[in-house]
């Protein structure tokens, strides 16, 4: 029996226990043990609609025997510290993103999971994305010599309802030392994941970002930034958290080939043109998938806790989870500094 704990009861907490449940019911060595939130009542509650344990803190869920994996939907800046406190007692972590606010945090997450024989994992949900898997595993390969990589997210995060909603949002929200960064460390990380499991490793970056429409913030709201892969491929990308009109919102990556490209709006293929290949052998296997609403959080779980029963390491762990983090600290270090930044970086940067 693989005994799992979520931490943290906010909209994505309940995401995972969402998730789990429906895992539980596919599979008996599944099984959600408890829940733990700051707000007693809210766990209380929770675990009670699910018939789990409501934990009084993270300490008394780590000491109970059955459970195996803790899953953090907390703050940010609690990540790393509570992956670390759960390392110690032998247990493995699967933690939102990012995985910590800082790289320090995050090397220190990585080590002392190898130094417990625990697995760390990051969730990056979206490469379960039927169209995104297809793109990586079979329709890159197409293209040809990749020599472009462009990204956009134009999302709108308003200050009184996101970043001042409520006492907690307004505890971490918005501020370097709690939420690590703003919109490339928090909407924006995911469209760097993939931009890396697309391009894999960036060696160079230059980038400029800044707090333009949200005053009451320290971090950006804006963020520009160039790139040069290791394959001599290059990107660049673009991300807000201010764009208006709030119901055109979107995401858009292009990855372009010397014999075509393909563009993925959100989380699906919206065009793709490749030399010698008709768009019916293109899209027909991709419309199947299109219109299907896929629980990502789900997938993910369920290929991350059929690893774990087998004994395989997470297929997200910590040091694929940490590369994104990496850039972005990458780009915020370019933007102060006015210079072009190489990877790896060889320091930890505290920002």
């Amino acid at each position: 029996m693989i005994g799992v704990v979520v931490v943290g009861l906010g909209n994505i907490g309940k995401v995972h226990i969402r998730a789990l449940k429906e895992l539980e019911k596919e599979n008996s060595n599944v099984k959600l043990i408890g829940v733990v939130d700051q707000i007693s009542t809210l766990a209380e509650e929770i675990a009670k609609q699910y018939d789990v344990i409501a934990f009084s803190s993270l300490d008394s869920a780590l000491r109970n025997p059955q459970v195996d994996i803790i899953t953090l939907a907390t703050p940010s800046y609690l990540h790393s510290p509570q992956a670390i406190q759960a390392f110690e007692y032998g247990k493995s972590v699967i933690t939102e993103k990012p995985m910590a606010t800082t790289l320090a945090g995050a090397k220190e997450m990585i080590k002392r999971a190898n130094r417990n024989g625990v697995r760390l994992g990051v969730i990056f949900q979206e490469r379960y994305s039927p169209d995104i898997k297809r793109v990586r595993y079979e329709l890159i390969e197409k293209l040809g010599k990749v020599y472009l990589l462009e990204a956009e997210l134009k999302w709108y995060r308003d200050e009184k309802e996101y970043y001042k909603k409520d006492e907690i949002a307004r505890s971490w929200r918005g501020m370097w030392n709690t939420e690590g960064g703003g919109v490339l460390t928090n909407q924006g990380i995911h469209t760097i994941d993939l931009l890396l499991w697309f391009g894999g490793e960036i060696e160079e970056v230059s980038g400029f970002v800044d707090t333009l429409t949200h005053p009451s913030i320290e971090v950006e709201d804006n963020a520009v930034s160039i790139f040069k892969f290791k394959s001599k491929a290059l990107g660049v990308m673009a991300q807000t958290v201010s764009f208006i009109p709030k119901d055109s919102q979107y995401r858009k990556i292009r990855i372009n080939g010397t014999s075509g490209f393909i563009e993925i709006t959100d989380r699906k293929i919206s065009s793709i043109k490749i030399e010698g290949i008709t768009k019916e052998e293109l899209i027909g296997k991709s419309s199947d998938t299109l219109s299907q609403n896929i629980d990502l959080h789900k997938e993910l779980f369920r290929d991350f806790l059929k690893r774990y029963e087998e004994n395989d390491d997470f297929p997200i762990n910590g040091e694929d989870g940490i590369k994104s983090l990496e850039l972005i600290k990458a780009i915020y270090l370019s933007s102060a500094k006015r210079e072009v930044v190489r990877l790896p970086l060889n320091f930890d940067i505290v920002i």
